[in-house]
Order: structure tokens, then sequence, then C-alpha cells
């Protein structure tokens, strides 16, 4: 009798947060996913912050050797998919590029350090996956950081909020000394009361059906409440009711929780201020701790599962039909990108950037719908200020700058900016990209064979078509073409 091996996809979320690093890892098991593995260490990013807004050596190298522990985790599983985003202290810190350097020494997979409004997102997205929602909702996620605040109606978030205030950046700055006067807890809140009145109207109209917390200080608050109040349901009288109880220790070295680690129990104190003011800015009733976050989300939309199928490629179709794209030649110069992509990607090793490109390729033109001499940059524009929901900062930059790029005059430094890691990588992509739109000028694509093009370091070898009275404008515009890719280094060879 012979016996069948069955094989599962495993799929790896990595949240790299300002005080903590999450690791989850699932398999596909019969359409949904089933957690394996969660692990999460007390990095504390945030705490490395100096003055000039740069990460200290110290925690630096505490969120690389992280890093190198869960990859011992994950890295002998079969058809892992591994998505590593970063939030709020890697988005503002002066000197990420030093730790995106030394993350990629230890785990080969390019690090999203994805904007405000997409962390909120993905949290949403992570809660609507393991949580009932109503037909209004409100979320509040208390990060290191950042605090994200979310409307969403059932599985749809309709308002994104990032702001500027978290639990280890506030117990820094109010909280310190472990002192628990009420001064210290009024200033927490005045500052965090600032923060929330920069939301938009929507968010003070109150009456919202369901209230849930996420994160971390979320989940400590509801344990130290229920060890009063033997449930873990938030009110703004038993937060109250908690703050004057942390006043009365004096000091954080004197709270003793049961079931809350004392790493945590420290920054109870500026979760708590964040999420008092919370309650009163948003006239919030009571709030639940809510299953699944960033992580979760991350974790959900990797796997394809659940209602959120491959959301930057809605994203990249929704875009594409604002901006009036013509979607037949848009499809065209894609399926030309990628068959050129297809003889290089290995040798130059971007494969890993298929989306990307094909991505790029989708709306080269959506510039066109502001005007057509300058279009190229209209669209990288329009791009790069735009809410693309599913894109990280970092994608979204890479592709305005491939649009950006796409057609005439190239900037060598707009590529020489970027991290190492993606310097050539953008360099290829962007030359991949000019090919095709050539091959494709005049919205007739010209006949070309394509099996005798190969890539050779940093150079792309095309066999030229014979000459004829079609392809002599097609051998100029490639000849024209060579000064112009040398500029960013790409040397295209013609014979």
């Amino acid at each position: 009798m012979t016996s069948i091996l069955l094989t599962h996809k495993h799929f790896v979320a990595i949240d790299m947060g300002s005080n903590s690093f999450h690791l989850v890892i699932a398999r596909e098991q019969d359409g949904s996913l089933q957690i394996l593995h969660k692990e999460k260490q007390p990095v504390q990013l945030a705490l490395g912050l100096n003055e000039k807004g740069e990460m200290s050596q110290e925690s630096i190298s505490r969120g690389i050797d992280c890093l190198k522990d869960f990859m011992q985790r994950f890295s002998n599983l079969s058809q892992a998919q591994v998505r590593p985003v970063a939030t709020h202290t890697l988005r503002i810190a002066n000197n990420t590029h030093v730790f995106i350097d030394a993350a990629l020494e230890v785990m080969p997979y390019p690090i999203e350090i994805i904007s405000g409004h997409e962390e909120a997102r993905l949290i949403y997205s992570g809660i609507a996956q393991n949580q009932v929602l109503s037909d209004l909702n409100v979320v509040i996620d208390i990060g290191g950081g950042s605090t994200e605040v979310i409307i969403g109606k059932q599985t749809q978030p309709i308002r994104l909020s990032s702001l500027r205030c978290g639990c280890v950046s506030y117990n820094e700055r109010f909280f310190i000394d472990g002192s628990l006067k009420k001064e210290n807890f009024k200033g927490a809140m005045a500052a965090a009361d600032k923060q929330f009145a920069t939301l938009s109207k929507e968010y003070f109209a109150g009456n919202w059906q369901l209230a849930l917390g996420s994160s971390g200080s979320v989940k400590a608050i509801a344990a130290a409440i229920n060890e009063t109040f033997a449930d873990n349901l938030i009110t703004l009288k038993r937060l109250k009711y908690l703050k004057n109880e942390l006043i009365k220790a004096e000091n954080v070295k004197n709270l003793t929780f049961e079931n809350i680690d004392e790493r945590r129990t420290a920054l109870i104190p500026a979760g708590l201020s964040i999420l008092i003011s919370f309650f009163r800015r948003l006239s919030v009733d009571e709030l639940q701790y809510a299953q699944g976050a960033l992580r979760e989300g991350v974790l959900y939309e990797l796997a394809k599962i659940g209602q959120y199928q491959d959301i930057q490629q809605r994203t990249i179709n929704s875009i594409a039909k604002l901006y009036h794209v013509d979607i037949q030649h848009a499809e065209s110069v894609r399926q030309t990108a990628m068959e050129l992509f297809e003889h290089v990607a290995e040798k130059w090793h971007i494969r890993q950037h298929a989306r990307l490109l094909s991505f790029a390729a989708n709306v080269h033109e959506i510039g066109i719908h502001i005007n057509s001499k300058s279009h190229h940059k209209h669209g990288g524009y329009i791009i790069s200020n735009s809410d693309l929901p599913g894109f990280s900062e970092s994608l979204q930059h890479h592709l305005s700058i491939l649009i950006t790029h796409h057609r005439k005059k190239l900037h060598p430094v707009a590529i020489k900016h970027l991290p190492t890691s993606m310097n050539r990588s953008i360099a290829y992509l962007i030359t991949l990209l000019r090919l095709a739109v050539l091959f494709n000028l005049g919205r007739i694509g010209t006949q070309f064979d394509f099996n005798h093009v190969h890539a050779e370091d940093d150079k792309i070898i095309l066999s030229l078509p014979q000459t004829t009275k079609h392809s002599r404008l097609l051998i100029k515009d490639l000849q024209r073409e060579q000064k112009k890719l040398a500029a960013i280094g790409v040397e295209l060879v013609l014979h």
C-alpha cells in the first residue's frame, strides 16, 4: 500500500513593533489557517531613540538578535511565505537603514515599513478575521510608539488614523522614574487629548455598537481590571478606579498583578492614560479586548484567506479605473514586461519583485489623466500621494519611482538614495518597464523574439530583429535607450 505524503503551505508573519517583536507561524488546512506557533520578544526599539531620532546600537542589536531567533523557528519549513512588517519606530527613526541592512544579513526577506494608515487597516483586518463585528465599530490599538484608531462598518474599515502616542514613548515622557503621582497622569492624559483632538469629526459621533481594543496594553489593562471585578469588561469608571489604585501605589515598583508580566506592568500607567483619554474624547461606554491584530491581518492577507482576496491588486485595479487607464494597452505592456522579466529574473535576483513590476505596468500611464506631456512625473506624484490599501510605505515609494522613470530622462539620484538592498533591483525593474513601453509604443505591439534575451550582471542583451520598415524605428528607440540606461548603470547590448 502506497502512502501519500501531504505537504502544507506555511505562512509566517513578523510584526516589528516599537515595544515587542511578534512571530506567528501558520499553515493552510482545508482552506483555513491553523496557527502553529506564536512568539513575542520585548525588543523595545522605542527605548533606544535619542534626541536626534536615532535608534541606539543596543536596541538595534536586540532587534537583530530577535530576528535571528525567529529565523530558527521557520527556516526549515516547506513552502514558507514570509512577510515581515515594521511600524512606528522604524517609520520615524533617522537610522532605519542601519537596522534594515543588518536585518537582511540574518533574514533574507524584505522588511515592509508600513504607514500608520496601513498599520490601522491591517489591525482591523486581523480583528475582522477573529471577531464578529457590528454595523458600526470603533477600534483602538495602543502600540509602543503610536496608537491606531479605526472606524469600521462590519468587516470594512471606513476611517483609519494613526496618532503619535504610545505606551513606551509616554512612559519615557511622563513615567520614566516610575512615579505614579496625579501630575504624571494629568500630563499624559492632556498630551493624549491633543492627539485625539486631531481626529476627523466622524470619530466623535459616538453611538458605537461595538468598541474593541487590541494590543498588549489593552490586554494588560483588561487583566488588571479582571483581578478586581472578576471580568474583563473595560469601562471609564473602572479605568478611573484603576488609575486611583496606581496613584495609591506611588511607584511602579510597588505594583503587583498576578497575571501581568513585570515589563508590561511598567507600561500600564502610560497605556491607561491613553485609554482614559480615548473613552472621554470618543464617548465610549464600554470596551472589549479583541483577539487578533496587526500580525493576524498580515497573516491572513499573506495566505489570501477570508474576504480580503489580494487587496494590492484590488487597489491597483481601483486606481487604474479612477484615472481612466487604457486597460488593454496597460495589459500589453504588462505582458511584455513580464516576458522580459522571466528571462532575466534569476540572473538579476529580482524574482521577489515580480508583482511590483506587474503593478507598475498596470498603472504606468495614470498621469495622462492630468497631462500627457509629462505624464510619467504626474503618475509618480499620484502614486506617492495616494492612499494605497495593502501597500507599505516602501512598496508605494518603489512603485512611484518606477512610474516616474518609465519614460524620458532618468534621474540616478532617486535610485541612489534607496537602501542598498533595493538600489540595483529598482534599476533593473526600471529597465524592464522602459523596454516594455518601447515595444508597445503607438499602441501597437512590436513582434520580437524574446527567447534571445538574457542578462549578465548589469547588462541586458537583446538580439535585434531583422531590419524592416516596421522595425527601423524600434531600433532607433533602442539605440537612444542605451544612453539613457547607462545613467543608472545598466548596459543595454544590441546585436
